[in-house]
Parts: structure tokens; sequence; C-alpha cells
């Protein structure tokens, strides 16, 4: 299926991402229950910055899925803390109609906390 005007389509860790031309996908960075995480340069601001592009699949469809992604976006909006990521933007989707996944950026950071636990 060809990718919308403007944007372009990859395959990533069995997941299909469509998103907008300036983001260009680097590295797979992880996949869980709720999502795929990509590294990715954003290219539409004149200093290229490295950002972290989560995809949450299925968002909408149970309920408990629905409270919890929206529990995680609320902290990482509210909280202001160098150790809680920050929301860049979320990208908006398509119609509503399609409105199953969420798209969400955020800072790329070099590390996670499982390897600074198993380094202590």
């Amino acid at each position: 299926m060809p990718a919308r005007s403007g944007y372009k389509a990859y395959k990533v860790l069995g997941s299909r991402f469509e998103l907008p031309e300036y983001y260009e996908i680097i590295d797979p960075v992880g996949s869980g229950a709720y999502g795929v995480v990509i590294a990715a340069k954003d290219k539409s601001e004149e200093e290229q910055k490295l950002v972290a592009i989560k995809k949450i699949e299925k968002a909408f469809e149970h309920k408990v899925f629905a409270l919890r992604t929206l529990r995680e976006l609320k902290i990482m909006r509210l909280l202001d803390h160098e150790n809680v990521l920050s929301i860049k933007t979320i990208l908006k989707p398509e119609n509503l109609e399609k409105f199953d996944q969420i798209y969400v950026v955020s800072e790329l950071m070099e590390t996670d906390l499982s390897q600074i636990i198993k380094s202590n």
C-alpha cells in the first residue's frame, strides 16, 4: 500500500510506519506489547536532531490499552524532569476513521533504565 502524499512508508520490526518525509529512519530501538520505537533524524529544521518515534498500535482496541496510553502521554506531557522523556509532538492521523494508531515523537535517549540498572 503506497504512502499518502508527503509521507514515506517503512517496514520496521514487522510494523508499518507511515511518517512525514522530513523524518529519516536511522535504526529500530525496540518493541514491546504496545508498540515499536525507532530512532529517526528530524530534517524539518536547520539543525537536524535525532528523535525517537513510538508507534502505538491498536491504541483504542481495548479500554485498558486506551487508558494506559492516555496515562503515559499525560505523564510525559506534564512532568518536567531530566529522567522523563518529554513529548515533542504527536503526529496527526490521516482521518478519524483510520485513527487506530498513535505516533509519539520524543527526544532520543542514549540509554534506557535497564542498561543503567545492569551497570550498577
